[in-house]
């Protein structure tokens, strides 16, 4: 049972956690030298787990999700100027739509043609489906963005390492993940929203992180960990699975499913209670980024002069 982080085989069970939309229960293992937490064994096709509503949020919620994207990409682009940038799992295509906006030459790398779709047509936006591995290992890009995206991968370790080769010297690496040493998730456990077997296979605290960046001959230079788009919301649905309530039920009716299951007793009973639950869950979530404990982390990078080794694996 080896890391796929570091690789290491000191590793041992951690949790068990349930998923939310199969029901079906997964073991999470913990390596003893990196911190790093993943789901083992992973299933072979995660294809089951993915319902059609994931992440199909209301519009006024895509709204926010989209000005809170293009406020964080105006602030990169006030650090770095102009340059070639790909993102990863680019999504709707925000990011990617903002940088263009600022001057940027941009790239996205999306799984399926089904989910590139959406950014090519109503951005207009290059987006190439495929691995990694298809953009070769030459340096070409001076910013590459993974938001959201490393946690859901198999190899880690391999992905880091080929973002390193296809960076320029001083070029950045964006990446955000769900934090595992987070007030968050201490409180809530196999009950954290962030959590979300199987589809998030590893996770990370930001010392397993850097030492995975330095691994691939990259520099954390910062660590940022205020998310308004996560954070409030995940100490809310966090404390509602904790309670007992059907787990993120509030999640899945934002996403448009399980409507019939909210004018329930129970489901009245639960927005009420998130409703009570709003305003302190604001004020954690404050209070866990002033001491740097947010349930969503934020590391930036930098490549230095000397290339980073090939993988072996």
């Amino acid at each position: 049972m080896t890391c796929p982080l570091c690789h290491a085989e000191e590793t041992g069970h951690f949790l068990d956690a349930r998923d939310h939309v199969t029901g079906q229960s997964f073991a999470l293992h913990r390596c003893q030298p990196c911190g790093f937490v993943f789901v083992w064994p992973p299933p072979a096709s995660l294809d089951a787990y993915y319902p059609a509503s994931y992440r199909a949020y209301h519009p006024l919620i895509l709204r926010f999700f989209r000005f809170i994207h293009r406020r964080r990409v105006r602030a990169w682009t006030r650090e770095r100027g102009t340059g070639q940038a790909l993102e990863i799992g680019c999504g709707h295509g925000w990011m990617l739509a903002a940088l263009r906006d600022h001057g940027w030459q941009v790239t996205g790398l999306e799984r399926t043609e089904e989910s590139a779709a959406f950014a090519r047509d109503q951005h207009g936006l290059d987006v190439r489906v495929g691995a990694l591995g298809t953009l070769g290992d030459e340096p070409q890009f001076d910013l590459i963005v993974m938001n959201q995206v490393l946690e859901h991968l198999p190899d880690p370790r391999e992905r880091l390492a080929a973002c390193a080769r296809l960076l320029k010297p001083g070029g950045r690496l964006v990446i955000g993940v769900p934090n595992l040493a987070s007030w968050q998730f201490r409180f809530s456990r196999q009950h954290w929203q962030h959590l979300d077997v199987p589809r998030h296979l590893g996770h990370f605290t930001p010392d397993a992180l850097r030492g995975a960046l330095e691994r691939a001959g990259l520099r954390a230079e910062t660590l940022r960990t205020v998310s308004w788009e996560y954070d409030p919301f995940g100490w809310v649905q966090s404390a509602l699975n904790r309670l007992g309530f059907p787990p993120y039920l509030l999640q899945h009716w934002l996403s448009g499913a399980d409507r019939e299951h909210i004018w329930t007793p129970s489901g009245i009973v639960m927005i009420l209670l998130a409703a009570v639950l709003a305003v302190p869950g604001l004020l954690l979530a404050l209070l866990s980024w002033l001491a740097g404990a947010g349930a969503i982390m934020e590391i930036r990078a930098v490549k230095g002069s000397t290339p980073p080794p090939m993988s072996a694996h």
